[in-house]
């Protein structure tokens, strides 16, 4: 009997070993695919950079490596064959511009470019596939997003690797640190980049001037210093298409590089902001190829993420009342309005109206016309609209504490509002002498806090117009105690 189970021990003994060398065999030749690809793909990479102006030198000077630890692990993840989900967060450039109506097609997009690459070569070499999560909305800023992104997402949706293009939208960094750190912080820990993109640097059709000849964008206000602060990898367009001159100012060089309208990038930026991508994932996958060269398989399945634990200190946010913690979002505006993806995360409720409508605006459409236009996108702006001087709503929202810290029992509510020439009054509950006044530029987002320090309950918002004009309530956000805008 115990020769016999020394028998079986041995068979087993031997049956787990092979198993072993298969896996460590499975891996190297994988690990050889991947080599191999990237190689055969470098030829091309190498041409395609020579088509669009770019070289070694422009690509060190617009790729700003950060910390590489979340990236790794993901393409560890590759290593395994499993899929990864890439999320996008941005505006116009992102949701796509001019590039519809240009182009007709949607294809150049420099995230479908990149997802493209990823599936023809790591893909391929590994069968983990790309799938893409675009959350991109025109004329919309961190503060949205740091707020609302979530609401956009199945619940339980992993994301893996998360770029962020907003520097075109925001004129000051604090905002975008808010949104970096809830990113950051989501379960699946996901990989961050900042893509940054340059408005304006093409002729406007009327005027034939330069829009944005100085190639100002959110580097231009401390976006690279928040970008060293967490460890971000930032790919700047304007080292690409701008130049900086002795006296420090930067200065567009490349003027046919937009769309259309002078303002967006066109299909050549795009493909540029791809190859920078494409570029950095490359050097890191080589790295990782290296780090696992004398490693088995199965330690590839041991590797784990990093938790929001472990979030740098604040940098531009002054205390941890300001901080956003379990934010919550009520919106209408949508990176998708001809898909049911929107899940509020704040209780709200109408429950009075008068001379106010809902309304939606799809970009290149009339108002409440909900078909894609020439420009094939299909972010769109929503909420209630008025017009006329005293039109009222109405709303009500249920404003729960943070549950797990009896210190943050109150919260901020805060209002997102788009104009196009009106004004209104807007206050909490009763207090219609503590109203807040709101008027802005056409067309903008307008983010404005209604009230601080309140306590957990039910509460009303009043938004009363006092001047004629579109005036648009498009999203009511609840956030930490001192959270304040104007």
């Amino acid at each position: 009997m115990r020769l016999c189970m020394s028998t079986v021990c041995l068979f087993v003994f031997m049956f787990i070993m092979s198993c072993y060398y298969v896996s460590e065999e499975d891996a190297s030749e994988m690990q050889e695919r991947i080599r191999v690809a990237l190689e055969v793909d470098q030829l091309k990479f190498r041409s395609r950079l020579s088509d669009l102006n770019l070289d070694d030198d422009l690509m060190f000077k617009a790729i700003q490596p950060g910390n590489p630890n979340r990236l790794k692990n993901i393409l560890m993840k590759a290593l395994r064959g499993e899929d990864v989900n890439l999320m996008i967060i941005g505006g116009s450039h992102s949701a796509g511009g001019k590039l519809g109506f240009d182009e007709k097609t949607l294809d150049g997009l420099y995230f479908k470019v990149f997802a493209k690459w990823w599936n023809n070569t790591i893909g391929k070499a590994t069968e983990s596939n790309m799938k893409e999560f675009p959350l991109a909305i025109g004329d919309t800023g961190s503060y949205f997003f740091a707020y609302c992104y979530k609401t956009f997402l199945a619940e339980g949706e992993k994301i893996d690797i998360a770029l962020i293009e907003i520097s075109a939208n925001d004129d000051e960094p604090k905002p975008l640190e808010q949104l970096t750190r809830q990113v950051l912080a989501y379960p699946s820990a996901p990989a961050v980049l900042y893509i940054n993109l340059v408005s304006g640097l093409g002729l406007d059709p009327i005027n034939k001037k330069i829009r944005n000849p100085s190639c100002i964008n959110l580097e231009s206000y401390g976006q690279t210093e928040l970008a060293r602060h967490y460890g971000i990898t930032s790919l700047s367009l304007r080292e690409i298409l701008c130049r900086k001159e002795t006296a420090g100012q930067w200065k567009v060089v490349f003027t046919n590089m937009s769309g259309s309208d002078g303002n967006h990038i066109g299909v050549k930026a795009h493909a540029q902001v791809a190859m920078m991508l494409i570029h950095y994932i490359k050097s890191v996958f080589e790295e990782v190829i290296y780090d696992v060269s004398n490693v088995p398989l199965d330690a590839i399945n041991r590797v784990g993420g990093i938790g929001s634990s472990h979030l740098p200190t604040f940098l531009l946010i002054e205390s941890e009342t300001e901080n956003l913690r379990k934010p919550l979002c009520w919106t209408l505006k949508s990176p998708d309005i001809f898909q049911n993806i929107q899940q509020p995360s704040l209780e709200l409720e109408v429950i009075d109206y008068n001379g106010f409508t809902p309304c939606v605006i799809v970009r290149g459409q009339k108002l409440n016309v909900i078909s894609r236009s020439k420009e094939l996108r299909s972010d769109a702006q929503g909420g209630w609209c008025a017009w006329r001087r005293l039109s009222k709503l109405q709303l009500m929202i249920f404003v729960p504490p943070v549950a797990d810290d009896v210190s943050f029992r109150s919260r901020s509510v805060t209002i997102l509002t788009r104009h196009g020439g009106g004004e209104a009054a807007i206050w909490l509950d009763h207090n219609a002498n503590k109203a807040i006044k709101i008027d802005s530029k056409r067309g903008h987002d307008r983010v404005n806090t209604i009230a601080t320090r309140v306590y957990p309950g039910y509460h009303s918002i009043t938004v009363m117009t006092i001047r004629k004009g579109l005036f648009m309530v498009t999203g009511v956000f609840v956030g930490p105690p001192d959270f304040q805008v104007s």
